[in-house]
């Protein structure tokens, strides 16, 4: 039987997914994209939330790691309330 606990398909898609929409995102924002004229026109079209983007953008140009397009647990500063 095959160990899902050591797959990565799931990363490699989400990071690869992550990659794409940044592509998109920078090629818009520079006017040389050949189907959004605005920024605003990716948002919808990809569905995607503003401030999410952003903060994956953000965190993946100021890193430079693939590591940072994946979701991060961000509760309560490490602190483990509740157990």
């Amino acid at each position: 039987m095959r160990r899902n606990t050591e797959d990565k398909t799931l990363e490699k898609n989400y990071i690869q997914k992550w990659r794409f929409l940044i592509r998109e995102y920078e090629l818009t924002k520079a006017k040389q994209h050949s189907q959004f004229r605005f920024i605003t026109d990716f948002y919808k079209f990809h569905g995607t939330n503003r401030q999410t983007f952003l903060k994956y953008y953000h965190h993946f140009k100021s890193s430079g790691k693939n590591e940072s397009l994946l979701p991060q647990n961000e509760g309560l500063n490490g602190t483990q309330e509740g157990l």
